[in-house]
């Protein structure tokens, strides 16, 4: 996952900058210096942990995967690629709704919720102790059979899609906002209001939302 996200790294910055611009010419612009700046640097802080942390995600899923996997499904087929990323975003649906539900897991997750402000450094500000308890929600997909490099695909790319949701620069979207995570579904989801706290914990697919209420 590390060079992935370090690949990623400057198209965030790229990204920021024009959202910043976009905002100001708009005169809409959310961004806060000491905010930013937060957000920023408890992503840094996130990666660094997670230098020493993956090894052992990976190392337990890969354990997981040789010893209690049902079938072993082949990296060759381009289907098993397609599955990887809809099981993982399912996976991912139950840790981020128990991540709200659970105190034990909200006290990992608060911290993306602690910006005042909604824009493109929100998205990096990430937990550094949420693998701690996070890895248990992705065995299922080991004991399914997917290899590990599927699931590590597919944890990026579920990782990756979920920064350009975090936006209010980017309004309504039609029909894509119903099946897909989008940054108008997110917004509410980060929002205070009564009307929407506890909806929207999809990574990618809004079809867990509207299958589990």
């Amino acid at each position: 996952m590390g060079p992935a996200i370090a690949v990623a790294v400057p198209v965030f910055f790229i990204l920021i900058a024009i959202e910043y611009a976009v905002g100001r010419k708009r005169g809409t612009s959310n961004y806060r210096l000491n905010d930013a700046v937060n957000s920023l640097s408890l992503g840094v802080l996130s990666q660094v942990v997670n230098l020493f942390t993956r090894l052992l995600r990976i190392g337990i899923y890969a354990l997981a995967y040789t010893h209690f996997a049902i079938w072993h499904l082949s990296a060759d087929q381009w289907w098993v690629w397609a599955a990887g990323i809809v099981a993982y975003d399912f996976c991912y649906y139950w840790n981020h709704r128990l991540g709200h539900e659970s105190a034990v897991l909200w006290a990992a997750h608060v911290v993306h919720h602690q910006s005042q402000e909604y824009n493109l450094s929100t998205a990096l500000r990430q937990t550094s102790s949420g693998v701690l308890l996070g890895w248990i929600f992705y065995l299922p997909m080991a004991v399914a059979g997917f290899p590990v490099e599927v699931f590590v695909v597919a944890a990026v790319t579920n990782l990756l899609y979920q920064y350009w949701i975090h936006t209010e620069q980017i309004g309504k979207l039609g029909w894509f906002d119903r099946w897909f995570a989008s940054p108008s579904n997110h917004r509410v989801h980060h929002a205070v209001n009564d009307k929407y706290i506890d909806r929207n914990y999809s990574g990618i697919f809004m079809a867990w939302d509207h299958l589990f209420g």
